[in-house]
């Protein structure tokens, strides 16, 4: 009957440690940033110059085997900003 005890104690330990574990990698999780500082959807595949940061612009792809649009944000060096028609990042 001893052992049982000590098995009993060490699982409880255990599962202890592992919820402790568990809360902290959730509590590492980032969330989506709130709605008002995202881009625009995406409609169409391009670079698109971001409106929400400067120096930003974010290539828009279509994923058909999840049937969305994905956007993915780049930022330009320091000082140069996006430009569209030439796609690429260009001084002021």
């Amino acid at each position: 009957m001893n052992l049982f005890r000590t098995s009993f104690k060490n699982n409880t330990l255990y599962k202890f440690a592992l919820g402790a574990v568990v809360a902290m990698a959730v509590s590492a999780c980032t969330t989506e940033p709130p709605l008002e500082s995202r881009e625009p959807a995406c409609t169409k595949d391009g670079y698109f110059k971001s409106t929400n940061v400067v120096g930003g612009y974010h290539r828009c792809v279509w994923k058909p085997n999840i049937s969305r649009w994905i956007q993915y944000p780049f930022n330009c060096p320091a000082g140069l900003e996006f430009d569209e028609s030439v796609r690429t990042c260009v001084r002021p």
